[in-house]
């Protein structure tokens, strides 16, 4: 679909935003999306068509590349693009997926946003940048990390290596002797599924042990603020 948009469109466009992120391998909550986004360098005279959602903003040589042979914003511009344009959930697990692949370094994502100059978004983006966090390693645990953030939890240590008995086991989210891990479900799928439940009823009983409160969820736990309650209560009590 990007191709065919292209090839349809006038040289001076590029993929942006959704569809250059789906080129760009990073992860998006939503999936890849129905229309192909689209940006053009002039401050006005965005549209949307049946296939296209076209874009309208400033952008700099050094904002655009090419990529499988598609023309294409950068990766720190995608982000920041993403930054401006969804809610802040969303573009985290978009940040985090960009900086996880090492396809961007943190320190540029600042700099792609400046570029953009002064439009609708920057303000929200200018917090998602600085939150986002490439040791976050699914979009579970980056949509975890916003969630907590928007019910004012304590800002967890990430993918923290904990020894026990001379076993390490590295855990999603730590706080003060409060483990977290989220559990997308996937990995007690198929035939495995029964030794991964066994290895990690194992495990945790070994973190209990040690200590350590542990605390599980699932994406359904994200929808209200009970589990934030629960870490919040567990974390006091340390």
């Amino acid at each position: 679909m990007a191709r065919a948009a292209l090839d349809a469109a006038s040289s001076n466009l590029v993929l942006s935003h959704e569809s250059a992120a789906l080129v760009w391998g990073f992860d998006l909550w939503r999936g890849a999306p129905e229309l192909v986004h689209l940006t053009t360098d002039r401050p006005t005279g965005g549209r949307i068509d049946r296939t296209r959602h076209g874009h309208a903003h400033r952008l700099d040589a050094e904002d655009v590349t090419e990529r499988h042979g598609l023309p294409i914003t950068t990766a720190a511009r995608t982000v920041a693009d993403l930054a401006c344009a969804l809610p802040f959930d969303e573009a985290v697990c978009v940040g985090d997926s960009a900086l996880r692949s090492r396809a961007v370094a943190s320190e540029l994502l600042a700099a792609a946003l400046a570029r953009c100059g002064r439009r609708r978004g920057t303000a929200k983006a200018r917090r998602v940048l600085p939150f986002v966090d490439g040791r976050s390693e699914s979009i579970g645990e980056s949509r975890s990390r916003a969630y907590f953030d928007r019910f004012d939890v304590p800002a967890p240590d990430l993918q923290v290596e904990i020894v026990v008995d001379g076993k390490t086991f590295r855990v999603d989210f730590l706080w003060d002797g409060v483990v977290g891990e989220f559990d997308g479900l996937s990995k007690y799928a198929g035939d495995q599924g029964g030794d991964a439940v066994v290895r990690e009823k194992l495990r945790e009983d070994a973190l209990r042990a040690a200590g350590y409160v542990v605390i599980r969820w699932t994406w359904a736990d994200l929808a209200d603020g009970r589990l934030a309650r629960r870490v919040l209560a567990a974390v006091a009590i340390r």
